[in-house]
């Protein structure tokens, strides 16, 4: 289903996926906003690994919505340089979707669980997105692909706010970030990866929280105990940025195992 989000002053383009099988009630609502890849290179909502994933959020019971960022496929307004408008976009199109799924809802479920998923340069957004304030509805996050070699450009030299906003994430005690990326990445090196994958393992182990995870290197397996809340960190090898073949269904598969 195809909708106009209005938020922010402007109207972005976006689409509505229900769960695979609609439910007369819900013990937990569950909403999932993708982000797209870069609007300057012809990123939009209808991306190839977007498309991939969507089907394992249906299946596990996701209300998904997808839009086009501003300037982009028929939305209003104006790409920025930064992406800290389309950050603010983010939270807004959150908001919207909450409000959207609750008005459509055949029962009042007690839980809310909102997951934001990046691809690309759309992890960059995603990453800007704060956990909910509100303690019923819990927060999580999927980066894929974090560009980190370009992040510099593609932020207009903004990188350390992206740095800072990701530790401070990865830092809070409620967070459940998933991360994902491939080792033959076109944009980032395996080595810049894993060095950095290494820090945020630390970050996550400073806090000192009981129920953290992280995997480090995986180089095949994937497989993540669903449940366990923390940092995920997992590369897939011989993946590349735009995870094509069977490691797409992979992507799939590992995303599906690790939602709730």
């Amino acid at each position: 289903m195809l909708l106009d989000i209005d938020v922010s002053g402007i109207t972005l383009k976006g689409e509505y996926l229900p769960p695979t099988i609609q439910r007369s009630t819900e013990e937990c609502v569950k909403i999932a906003v993708c982000l797209h890849p870069w609007s300057w290179l012809g990123g939009n909502m209808n991306d190839p690994v977007l498309d991939i994933i969507t089907e394992s959020l249906q299946i596990k019971d996701y209300h998904v919505f997808r839009y086009n960022s501003r300037g982009v496929g028929g939305s209003s307004g104006w790409p920025s340089f930064t992406g800290f408008t389309e950050g603010k976009d983010l939270e807004a199109v959150v908001d919207w979707s909450l409000r959207y799924v609750q008005s459509h809802a055949t029962s009042n479920a007690a839980d809310i669980t909102v997951t934001i998923i990046g691809y690309s340069y759309g992890s960059l957004i995603a990453s800007l997105h704060p956990l909910m304030q509100n303690t019923q509805i819990k927060t999580s996050h999927i980066l894929i692909s974090y560009p980190l070699g370009p992040r510099s450009y593609l932020t207009l030299f903004r990188s350390s706010t992206y740095a800072s906003k990701l530790q401070e994430l990865i830092r809070s005690q409620d967070s459940n970030v998933l991360i994902i990326y491939g080792n033959q990445d076109e944009f980032t090196s395996a080595k810049s990866y894993e060095s950095w994958v290494k820090e945020l393992a630390e970050l996550r182990k400073d806090g000192s929280l009981k129920q953290s995870q992280t995997s480090g290197h995986n180089s095949e397996s994937g497989l993540v105990e669903q449940g366990q809340r923390g940092l995920t960190l997992l590369c897939r090898s011989g993946a590349s940025h735009f995870w094509r073949g069977r490691h797409g269904v992979w992507l799939s598969e590992v995303i599906g195992k690790w939602l709730r």
